[in-house]
């Protein structure tokens, strides 16, 4: 009778070696912990729209640390358009921008307001 006890962790290392090169862990980890805002590890990049019904016009601010900076970035950007209470406006931000070809699109794990 053979003993295969010592398989099963080198498949378990395989697997998560395979999962870090393969996979997105850093995602994974911030969609399971950080639902609403960014991780340590992500950024954040604030997006105002003067116009709320013309969302190609718009102004940004990024590398921001988490939500509540990219709400006060809004908030100074809106200013400057003479719109201090968003009411002509509107805004989202950004949380963690993805790698990869979108077509020239800016891709986020999250966006929340």
């Amino acid at each position: 009778m053979s003993d295969n006890g010592g398989a099963l962790p080198l498949l378990v290392c395989a697997g998560a070696g395979l999962w870090f090169w393969f996979g997105d862990p850093g995602k994974f980890l911030a969609n399971l912990i950080y639902k609403s805002d960014a991780a340590p590890w992500e950024t954040v990049d604030a997006f105002y729209y003067p116009d709320r019904s013309n969302l190609l016009v718009f102004a940004t601010k990024g590398g921001l640390r988490d939500v509540d900076e990219c709400r006060a970035a809004v908030r100074g950007l809106a200013y400057a358009a003479s719109d201090p209470g968003l009411s002509r406006g509107d805004y989202e931000c950004g949380v963690g921008k993805l790698d990869g070809d979108y077509y020239g699109l800016s891709v986020y794990r999250l966006t929340v307001r």
